[in-house]
């Protein structure tokens, strides 16, 4: 009764389909990269939802891209054959790698580029998993006349997906060893107990389930618009159809993702609007943004910057801690919604540190925060100990939502704090030479991405040179990540952008080599 069940005729119709087949070993590879991890730990059902949403992406883009090869493959209102499909997937493996491999370089920065980089790889995955399908379909149905079911179509298309993460965890750990990040003695799970087992296991099994659901839905709702097709032009559509169906609901799906992230990102920007109870009057300091001398807008920095500027030391604060004559330190932040204008908004930003005194100070440190527009206030108030309040701290926010959110948004903030850098480098020079500040950067996380980053300008001087051109005399990078297209170049090749040798890489502070009086360097701590 059970084998009866297994081939049901509902089973071979939905099973039997080669773009479904190539959607499961896409949904199958996509998994494993969901759980790799991240800089915030994720919950049993985080975890969930990340990987149902990540496989269903993966399923319809890889079923959709077969059905795009098969279309090609085939005549008008037929399916292809063997040698038909195994030749259009050669060419998509082919044809895929080389898009992926050409574009890898100007992916970093062009936007173009990683478009075609990453469909170049999908396209790449679906030739391999059509070709896989049409081949396992050879071999188990017509060489050894097995019955299309689960064990004959959706468990070697698994089979597909895990054999591709396994040759993806390889090289993975091939590269790691590359960049000596191979540390035996530490395990990414030191211990679960039963209770976090048995969850974890749940919200798998319910994963897996709201997948297959999913999956399901999707095929039927592509079979039904492949049979309005058919019956509206009164002739079988074929692989055309299978094509226009699957591309239907991509671009549905498509649409209600976009317009879905675009709902997320207003609600996590107007949750940070909100003026908490420990905060809820703009500062009275002179020395601050939204400060008596400050024009910024209070409501313009979120939540961040709000704590930030209300949080900051006072020259009597350091002076009970160091028993040392103090000043106030100025601390400043370019409001994110002072204005749409990256620019406008660099020149208000420099206005303000001029409004606030930033310039009266001897170091100027211009602070790039992380995506939700934090930055370190044990970093701000570590400097402004040490230098006696002698020091202006400046934050221009190029995001109020969360790193995730952010990634998109890099490329202003680059564009931004290298503005402010030019505004400084600017009053500065308008200086005497004795009172003129030092100049310095300091990054962590996506602040730090963005922080090296801004050396790197297409055409002209790029790299160090860059910075010490912007008046920059010095910067503090932590935890770098891999993105970052300084890091990458200069970890193939430092003398492409720093010839002088400036920037260092430590995993920890106490081992940075000694410096000669009066020189500085770009520190770089990469940290777990």
């Amino acid at each position: 009764m059970g084998r009866q069940f297994r081939r049901a005729s509902w089973v071979t119709s939905w099973a039997g389909d080669r773009s479904v087949q190539a959607g499961v070993a896409g949904a199958s590879w996509s998994i494993a990269g969901t759980l790799a991890r991240g800089l915030l730990p994720r919950s049993p059902l985080q975890q969930a939802v990340a990987t149902s949403v990540v496989a269903t992406a993966h399923y319809q883009l890889t079923a959709t891209a077969w059905s795009a090869l098969e279309a090609l493959a085939s005549k008008p209102g037929s399916r292809p054959s063997l040698r038909a499909s195994m030749l259009v997937a050669g060419a998509a493996i082919t044809g895929g790698v080389a898009t992926s491999t050409a574009t890898a370089q100007a992916a970093n920065r062009s936007l173009p580029a990683a478009v075609a980089g990453t469909a170049g790889r999908f396209i790449a995955f679906a030739g391999l998993a059509g070709g896989a399908a049409a081949g396992w379909e050879e071999l188990l149905q017509r060489r050894l006349g097995l019955r299309p079911g689960f064990d004959t179509t959706l468990v070697p298309a698994v089979a597909t997906g895990a054999a591709v993460v396994g040759f993806s965890v390889a090289l993975g750990a091939r590269r790691a060893h590359r960049y000596g990040l191979v540390e035996p003695q530490r395990h990414a799970i030191r211990s679960a107990d039963a209770t976090t087992m048995i969850k974890a296991g749940g919200l798998g099994v319910a994963s897996a389930v709201g997948l297959s659901a999913l999956m399901v839905g999707e095929q039927l709702t592509a079979r039904g618009l492949e049979h309005l097709g058919a019956k509206a032009l009164g002739r079988n559509t074929g692989a055309l159809g299978s094509l226009l169906a699957h591309g239907t609901v991509l671009g549905a799906m498509g649409a209600a993702s976009a317009f879905g992230l675009k709902r997320i990102t207003s609600v996590v920007e107007r949750r940070d609007d909100i003026v908490e109870p420990a905060y809820p009057m703009p500062p009275t300091s002179p020395w601050v943004s939204a400060g008596p001398r400050s024009a910024m807008p209070f409501a313009s920095m979120g939540k961040e910057g709000r704590r930030f500027v209300l949080m900051a030391l006072t020259a009597h604060d350091i002076t009970a801690a160091t028993g040392e004559p103090a000043m106030d330190p100025v601390r400043v932040v370019g409001g994110y919604e002072s204005t749409s204008d990256v620019a406008e908004r660099a020149r208000l930003t420099v206005q303000d540190m001029v409004d606030c005194g930033a310039f009266e100070r001897n170091i100027i440190c211009v602070g790039v925060p992380t995506g939700v527009g934090y930055f370190n206030y044990t970093v701000a108030e570590a400097l402004e100990y040490l230098t006696g309040g002698n020091c202006a701290t400046i934050v221009p926010q190029y995001a109020l939502v969360p790193s995730a959110l952010a990634l998109g948004r890099t490329r202003d903030g680059e564009e931004l704090t290298r503005l402010v850098l030019e505004g400084i480098r600017g009053r500065i020079e308008g200086l005497s030479p004795q009172s003129r500040p030092g100049v310095f950067v300091v990054g962590e996380s996506l602040g730090a991405n963005v922080a090296l980053d801004i050396a790197m300008v297409p055409g002209g001087v790029s790299g160090m040179p860059l910075m010490a051109e912007l008046g920059v005399a010095g910067g503090l990078y932590l935890g770098v990540p891999f993105r970052t297209e300084l890091w990458n170049i200069w970890r193939a090749n430092p003398e492409a952008v720093d010839p002088a040798g400036v920037l260092v890489r430590v995993s920890d502070p106490v081992l940075m080599p000694a410096l000669p009086a009066g020189q500085g360097c770009h520190l770089m701590v990469i940290h777990d």
